[in-house]
C-alpha cells in the first residue's frame, strides 16, 4: 500500500476511533448516580446504553443521506455531530434528562459512522487492500476506546463533569477527515434506486433462516457487552473503587481486543468455525474476572477477555453474513444487524430491570449465564460450519452454472 492510500486509509479509520467512545461514560456511572440520589439506578445506567437509540434513528435515516450529502460530508457531519453532543454535558449536566439527550446525539452520531465508515472503504479501496483495511477498522475501534476510556478516566477522576472534555478529541478527528479524505459526489435517487433493487419487503423474505441465527447472536452479544460496560463501574465501586481506577482497567484491558483484532486470522485458525462460540467464552470469563476478584491485575484481565470476546464475535458475524447474503441483500442484512444491535443495547438494562435482576455482581452473574448458554448453542449446533458448508455449496453450484454456460 502506498503512502497516498495510507493516509487515505488513517483518513477514514480515524473516525473508528470514535466509535466505542460512547462507553467513556460507563466508568462514572456510579459518580453520576450519587449526583442524581432521586434518580432510579437503572435510568442511570441508560447512559451507556441510549446511545445505541440514536444509532438506530441513524442506521434508518443514513440511505437517504447518501443522496443528500456526500458520503465524505456526512462523515464530517456525523464527526461534528459526536463532537457537540458529547462536549455539551460539560455545560449542561444539572439535569439527567438533558444528559441522556446528549447521549442519544452521540449515539446518532456513531451510527452515521459505523455506516458511511464501511462505504468509504469500500470506495476507495479494493482486493486484498480493502480487506485489509477493514481488518484494521476493529483495531482502530479498540485504539479509540482505549484512548477514550483512560483520557476520560483521568478528566473525571475528581468530577465526573470534566470526563466530557474528552470528546474534544473530536474536532482533532474532525480535521483530520477534511484534509485526508477525498472528495466525492452525492448519489442521485435513481442511482439510490438502482442499488436497492428489489423492494425491502421482497428483499428480507428471500433472506437465508441463518441470517435470523446470526441476528439471535448480535442481540445476544450487544446485550453482554451493555451489561458488562453497564455494570462494571456500579459492582467496582461496591468493591471500593472509583471512577479513575475503573477507567484504567477498562483502558489497559482493551489492549485484549487490539491484539485479538490485529491477530483475528491466526485466532481463527485454532477455533476454526466456532471462533464465535469461543468468544462468549470470552464473555464468560470476562465477568468472572471482575465479580470474583477485587485486584487490579483481574480486573484487567478481565476486560482483556471482555475485549477478545467483542472481536471475535463481532469481527465474525459480517463475513458469516456475506456468506448467507448474496450482492444484493448483504445490505439489507448488515442493517438488520445494526438495528438489532442498536435495540439490544438500548434495551439491556430495561430487559434486566423487568427480570428484577439488580444492577452490580447480579447483573454480572446474569452475563455469565447468558454467555455460557450462547457457547453451548453455537457449539452444539455448530453453527459455523454449517455456514461454511453452505458457502462452500454456493460456489458448487456457481461453478455449475458457468459450466453450463
Amino acid at each position: 500500500m502506498n503512502k497516498k492510500k495510507l493516509s487515505l486509509a488513517v483518513g477514514i479509520l480515524s473516525m473508528n476511533l470514535l466509535l466505542m467512545s460512547g462507553s467513556v461514560v460507563g466508568a462514572a456511572i456510579a459518580a453520576i448516580a450519587k449526583s442524581f440520589p432521586q434518580e432510579p439506578i437503572s435510568k442511570v445506567q441508560m447512559l451507556s446504553s441510549i446511545p445505541q437509540l440514536g444509532q438506530l434513528v441513524a442506521t434508518i435515516a443514513f440511505t437517504w443521506l447518501t443522496y443528500k450529502m456526500t458520503r465524505k460530508n456526512i462523515g464530517v457531519f456525523s464527526v461534528a455531530v459526536v463532537a457537540i453532543s458529547g462536549l455539551l454535558p460539560i455545560f449542561y449536566n444539572n439535569s439527567l434528562n438533558i444528559i441522556l439527550a446528549c447521549m442519544v446525539a452521540l449515539g446518532f452520531g456513531l451510527g452515521l459512522i459505523s455506516n458511511v465508515g464501511p462505504v468509504l472503504l469500500q470506495e476507495h479501496f479494493a482486493g486484498e487492500e480493502r480487506a485489509t483495511v477493514m481488518g484494521w477498522a476493529v483495531g482502530f475501534n479498540n485504539l479509540g476506546m482505549m484512548g477514550f476510556t483512560a483520557i476520560g478516566g483521568m478528566l473525571g477522576g475528581t468530577n465526573w463533569k470534566n470526563l466530557f472534555w474528552v470528546y474534544g478529541a473530536a474536532i482533532v478527528i474532525l480535521l483530520v477527515v477534511l484534509f485526508l479524505v477525498p472528495k466525492d459526489r452525492k448519489l442521485s435517487e435513481e442511482e439510490v434506486s438502482a442499488q436497492k433493487g428489489h423492494s425491502f419487503g421482497k428483499t428480507v423474505k428471500s433472506l437465508n433462516g441463518y441470517v435470523y441465527v446470526m441476528l439471535l447472536v448480535t442481540f445476544v452479544t450487544s446485550l453482554c457487552i451493555m451489561i458488562f460496560m453497564a455494570n462494571q463501574s456500579i459492582l467496582l465501586a461496591s468493591k471500593g473503587n472509583g471512577t479513575a481506577y475503573t477507567a484504567m482497567v477498562t483502558a489497559l484491558g482493551n489492549i485484549g481486543g487490539i491484539c485479538t483484532a490485529f491477530g483475528l486470522k491466526y485466532i481463527r485458525k485454532a477455533t476454526k468455525t466456532d471462533t464465535m462460540a469461543w468468544g462468549f467464552v470470552a464473555f464468560a470469563l470476562s465477568f468472572v474476572c471482575i465479580v470474583s476478584f477485587n485486584n487490579p491485575i483481574m480486573h484487567i484481565i478481565g476486560n482483556m477477555f471482555s475485549g477478545m470476546g467483542i472481536v471475535m464475535v463481532n469481527a465474525t458475524i459480517p463475513y458469516e453474513l456475506s456468506v448467507l447474503a448474496n450482492h444484493q441483500q448483504f445490505p439489507v442484512a448488515i442493517a438488520m444487524n445494526t438495528l438489532i444491535s442498536s435495540i439490544a443495547g438500548f434495551t439491556a438494562p430495561m430487559l434486566l430491570a423487568a427480570t428484577k435482576i439488580s444492577a452490580g455482581a447480579n447483573s454480572y452473574f446474569a452475563g455469565i449465564a447468558v454467555s455460557l448458554v450462547m457457547a453451548v448453542f453455537l457449539l452444539i449446533t455448530r453453527l459455523g460450519t454449517r455456514i461454511e458448508k453452505k458457502s462452500e455449496q454456493t460456489i458448487q453450484d456457481q461453478l455449475e452454472k458457468f459450466q453450463e454456460a
